[in-house]
């Protein structure tokens, strides 16, 4: 596989690229289609993350994970605090 990509030259490549430019052509989509992908497009509700930060019981869950943090980080900070300072005074 590596041999077949060391071997390949500009010339081959403009040749390959030339030759696959006219194989496929564009095609225009049925107008039902379009429809129909339209209407799916704009009956769709909203994305489902908004569906789910609606929902109240996630609000209160972020809400005390938050608080949860906080005061644990109060802790943390208030230990190495106390710890800083009886070293100092020692």
């Amino acid at each position: 596989m590596k041999k077949r990509f060391s071997d390949a030259s500009m010339a081959k490549i403009a040749s390959l690229e030339n030759r696959l430019s006219g194989a496929l052509k564009p095609v225009a989509p049925r107008k039902e289609f379009v429809a129909d992908l339209g209407q799916r497009i704009q009956l769709t509700g909203r994305p489902t993350f908004v569906d789910q930060v609606a929902n109240w019981h996630l609000f209160a869950l972020m809400a005390a994970a938050v608080v949860s943090m906080a005061i644990f980080l109060g802790f943390i900070v208030k230990a190495l605090v106390d710890s800083v300072a009886k070293r100092r005074i020692a």
